[in-house]
């Protein structure tokens, strides 16, 4: 019976804390709104759908920032992905992203 106990309170213990990690994966828009880089906004996680030229890659991005005050800088294409700056209204870079080409997945370097 102590045995079952202890085990239950471990359990418990592992779920809280990965409920309080989940959170840190997202990131903050100016708004308070969340985002989590990667994510995607056309089907469920972990589709795969190809990004084979830099304007695909830039119809991506605007789609993905559309809701936020921001502008994508040059494309500039890699072997395996593109990369963009992410600037703010003053022009500032406030990031910079690759998009995998074969996936289409979104992802911060900066």
């Amino acid at each position: 019976m102590r045995k079952q106990i202890l085990m239950s309170l471990l359990t418990l213990g592992m779920l809280f804390q990965y409920l309080i990690a989940v959170p840190g994966a997202y990131g903050t828009d100016e708004g308070g709104g969340k985002y989590p880089y990667g994510g995607s906004r056309e089907g469920e996680y972990g589709e795969k759908k190809e990004v084979l030229t830099p304007g695909d890659a830039e119809k991506k991005l605007r789609q993905y920032f559309s809701k936020r005050n921001v502008t994508i800088g040059e494309i500039r294409e890699k072997e395996l992905y593109f990369e963009a700056e992410v600037r703010d209204k003053d022009n500032k870079v406030i990031d910079k992203v690759i998009v995998d080409k074969r996936t289409g997945r979104i992802r911060s370097i900066y």
